[in-house]
């Protein structure tokens, strides 16, 4: 049975696309306790790679593949107003 977390952080880098088609981005989260977790971004992923930019905040749920890579399910991208 997947276990689904949620976990909060920064964005490290801007997201790179891996796949056109279907979508697939990568993108590193660095975690509040100083930890880097690698994920990946299949649904929704046009929007977030619309909405996501470098050092934003952001809250993802989901759960790890087999390759210990974390699959986001869910998540929300902290506005930057300026």
């Amino acid at each position: 049975m997947t276990q689904y977390l949620s976990l909060t952080g920064t964005i490290e880098h801007v997201p790179k696309v891996l796949r056109p088609y279907p979508l697939m981005l990568y993108v590193s989260i660095r975690l509040s306790s100083a930890q880097t977790v690698h994920c990946l971004v299949t649904q929704h992923s046009l929007d977030f790679l619309y909405r996501a930019q470098h050092r934003s905040r952001i809250a993802v749920y989901g759960h790890y593949n087999q390759r210990h890579q974390f699959v986001i399910n869910k998540y929300l991208i902290q506005s930057n107003v300026a």
